[in-house]
């Protein structure tokens, strides 16, 4: 018994122990913060490519936004047999999204797959067109479309025991001429 508490009391080689929880430590935080940084570019990436989209639909409106009338003053607006009424391709846009985003439409969602499940979905997506005025009043009103989505990210910090990541997100593109 003695000799038990000899060696208990003795301290040499009592640093290993904490040269382990502090290199345990810093392995934490760094895998918190890699994933941290993991979900910002994929949540920047999403972003920047559904501007590309809306920016892409709004510009393939260009055609119906000027036809026929002088100066390019009106949105995208057709001439019906008495009336003016509005010419906006707004369909075009969810083709768009797969091409752009490398997803595939599934049950209402955009999803990204990857080796291990799906590296995001998109889920949520409404998109809304906004024609010019019939007529300028003299601002910088421009055509313009606004998406608001919301997109799912897995955790892959945490061995998957965390709820996934899910980030509301707006984006608005517009398409003005330049004279």
């Amino acid at each position: 018994m003695k000799r038990l508490l000899i060696i208990l009391k003795n301290h040499s080689g009592s640093s290993v122990f904490l040269t382990a929880a502090v290199i345990f430590s810093l392995l934490i935080a760094t895998s918190a913060g890699f994933e941290y940084l993991r979900l910002q570019i994929i949540a920047y990436g999403t972003r920047n490519a559904m501007e590309s989209v809306v920016t892409q639909s709004c510009t393939s409106n260009y055609d119906r936004l000027f036809n026929g009338l002088r100066e390019g003053y009106s949105g995208a607006y057709q001439f019906t047999g008495s009336d003016w009424s509005e010419n906006v391709d707004d369909q075009s846009i969810y083709g768009f999204v797969n091409d752009q985003l490398g997803t595939k439409y599934n049950g209402g969602e955009y999803t990204k797959s990857n080796s291990s499940g799906y590296e995001y979905k998109i889920t949520d997506l409404k998109i809304k067109m906004t024609n010019t005025p019939f007529t300028s009043s003299g601002s910088d009103e421009q055509f313009t479309g606004v998406a608001s989505y919301t997109v799912i990210i897995p955790m892959s910090f945490g061995w998957q025991q965390s709820p996934p990541l899910e980030i509301p997100i707006e984006v608005k593109a517009g398409y003005q001429p330049k004279f």
